[in-house]
């Protein structure tokens, strides 16, 4: 069995991974950290019922009860509501990453998505005191 390679968070240790999980568990269990999501424009994802927090963490795109997809982002208002941040270059074909988001846009705008929501896990949630690394939040 392999190591997994951390930064400032041992994820190796069982005891932190089962706190990470667990503080996963709460977050996801707590209704108030839920959004509608909606796309409009053919590129942007937006919240129609205003902005999120500025803060850094992880966010779950669902379509209805159903992850379909988990993010992390610097700025969870600006991933999720900004024109520039929630675009993922969908007009640029030279862009190789976020290929689902795309897709979660294009079946949305086809109906094939009916309940598009998000759900945002803030780093401070997670890990109140603690540093966290580009490879602790990947």
């Amino acid at each position: 069995m392999g190591t997994l390679k951390c930064g400032n968070v041992d994820f190796n240790d069982p005891q932190m991974a089962n706190a990470v999980r667990q503080g996963i568990q709460h977050v996801l269990n707590d209704p108030t950290n839920y959004y509608a999501l909606a796309h409009a424009n053919d590129y942007y994802f937006s919240t129609p019922a205003g902005p999120l927090t500025n803060e850094s963490g992880w966010y779950v795109i669902l379509d209805g009860k159903i992850p379909i997809y988990v993010g992390k982002a610097e700025n969870l208002d600006n991933r999720l509501n900004t024109q520039n941040g929630s675009r993922d270059q969908f007009a640029n074909p030279q862009r190789s990453s976020d290929i689902e988001r795309n897709f979660i846009k294009k079946y949305t705008e086809l109906g094939i998505i009916h309940n598009l929501r998000v759900c945002l896990i803030k780093e401070t949630a997670l890990f109140p005191n603690r540093q966290l690394t580009e490879l602790d939040r990947a």
